[in-house]
């Protein structure tokens, strides 16, 4: 048995999801939430969880923070994020913080029942109409990076720094180098980057994929 909460604050998607799973037998629904709070309650309480379909956008505790809440204290929790959003970046955060498995909401049934089960048995799971959309975005990042020289080693922990609105002086102390040399890196990088001051190289880092 499978036994699975719904976290999600549209009710009509929470009854959506059970009523159209309620036929497979091994599938057991035992709780559901609107918030990430709740889903912490839920667990809290003892109620065995073996998968949690996650919304991401929640009130008062959204999914994101609530999914790295619950694999620091319950990893044994399967995650799947269930998402309008198909951008990389909700993708990417989702996996940092440690869902096995992310699909979109419109997805079909087949589709969910297949993420469940696959998730469930230790294995990640990516809707195909994701995939497809996560490797145009992956090309065309590739394509804007390859306009640019690559960075140095020390030019990417200088940038990791400057993204972490870490003064000069405070990069040159962590770095073991000195002030002008540090200065001399972020002149570098902007000229290598396109851009005229440290809001539009820390812009560039993160479009780019440099930093996370």
């Amino acid at each position: 048995m499978i036994n699975i909460l719904i976290a999600d604050d549209h009710q009509l998607m929470i009854s959506g999801i059970k009523s159209a799973l309620s036929g497979i037998e091994d599938f057991e629904f035992v709780a559901e939430a609107g918030n990430g709070y709740q889903v912490l309650e839920i667990l809290e309480s003892g109620i065995r969880v073996d998968v949690i379909l996650m919304d991401i956008n929640m009130p008062k505790l959204d999914g994101l923070s609530c999914t790295k809440m619950v694999k620091k204290k319950y990893p044994d929790v399967r995650i799947i994020a269930l998402s309008q959003y198909d951008e990389k970046r909700f993708v990417k955060l989702m996996v940092k913080n440690g869902a096995s498995g992310y699909i979109l909401k419109d997805a079909g049934i087949d589709i969910l029942e297949t993420a469940i089960r696959k998730v469930h048995a230790g294995e990640n799971y990516y809707c195909d109409r994701l995939s497809v959309r996560l490797l145009e975005q992956e090309l065309k990042a590739e394509n804007i990076r390859s306009l640019f020289p690559k960075l140095t080693e020390r030019e990417v922990e200088v940038l990791n720094l400057i993204c972490q609105e870490f003064s000069s002086q405070e990069v040159s102390e962590k770095l073991f180098i000195s002030f002008h040399t540090v200065e001399s890196h972020r002149a570098n990088l902007m000229q290598k980057a396109g851009v005229k001051n440290t809001a539009g190289l820390v812009r560039w880092a993160v479009e780019n994929d440099y930093v996370d």
